[in-house]
């Protein structure tokens, strides 16, 4: 276990905690907080080649349709990750609330498809542009 994580498989209903027994065995006396959560696989290098190779050039040609004077997909990246992935901060003595865009490399193939969509669905919307679904055998018909 690394800096106090561990994990641990089910599979068909069982499920081994010896490591996080050990853990335990050998730490110090106090009170620990264990969060659970599920381990998902990271986004794809075929999801990252969708957003960076059809997505994002295809929501960049339509914004400069639409007036704006991006000049390139990382402008865009920004710009979308500004709109949609907003994380907030609050300072709990003054109620000031910074926002901040989180990264998309982070993400998990569930939450990077969501974002994926979600930029689908603004261009569709808001700019008047299809973008098609994904298509795993592009790479053949280059």
């Amino acid at each position: 276990m690394v800096k106090g994580k561990t994990l641990v498989r089910k599979v068909d209903g069982l499920f081994d905690l010896a490591a996080l027994y050990d853990w335990f065995r050998q730490a110090q006396d106090g009170i620990y907080m264990v969060e659970v959560k599920r381990v998902r696989k990271p986004r794809s290098n075929d999801q990252n080649g969708w957003l960076w190779g059809c997505i994002y050039p295809m929501l960049l040609e339509a914004l400069i349709d639409a007036g704006w004077e991006f000049v390139n997909v990382d402008q865009v990246h920004e710009f979308f990750k500004s709109l949609m992935t907003n994380e907030q901060v609050v300072n709990k003595e003054t109620g000031e609330i910074v926002t901040f865009p989180s990264s998309t490399a982070s993400m998990d193939t569930v939450a990077f498809s969501a974002y994926c969509e979600s930029l689908r669905k603004y261009g569709k919307e808001y700019l008047n542009v299809d973008i098609p679904d994904p298509d795993k055998y592009w790479r053949m018909r280059e």
